[in-house]
């Protein structure tokens, strides 16, 4: 997987030496930060994202969003997302229309 994201992984990676922290694994299940999951890939962080690391990766596709309000940066594309602590995801998968 993480050759189509590179560049989300290069974002957690960011974080993560920037002092944040990724939601472990169960044992045995291996050490990739992203989770495949039926909405695509998706790294949970146990510490709210620092979006001014975020915005410092270099080479950032612009298809990539940095929603602060809502704890979560989401690639458009490759639909992969990173959440961290004080995402809601009612506000992106379900929100009412009209």
């Amino acid at each position: 997987m993480e050759h189509a994201q590179r560049h989300m992984y290069e974002v957690v990676d960011a974080l993560v030496r920037a002092g944040g922290s990724v939601r472990p694994r169960p044992p045995g299940s291996g050490s990739d930060p992203f989770w495949v999951t039926k909405r695509g890939p998706h790294c949970y962080l146990e510490t709210p994202i620092d979006f001014a690391v975020a915005r410092s990766v270099p080479g950032l596709p612009p298809e990539v969003d940095l929603d602060e309000a809502n704890d979560m940066i989401f690639c458009r594309v490759c639909w992969t997302a990173v959440t961290g602590p004080n995402h809601r995801p009612e506000t992106v998968w379900d929100s009412p229309s009209g």
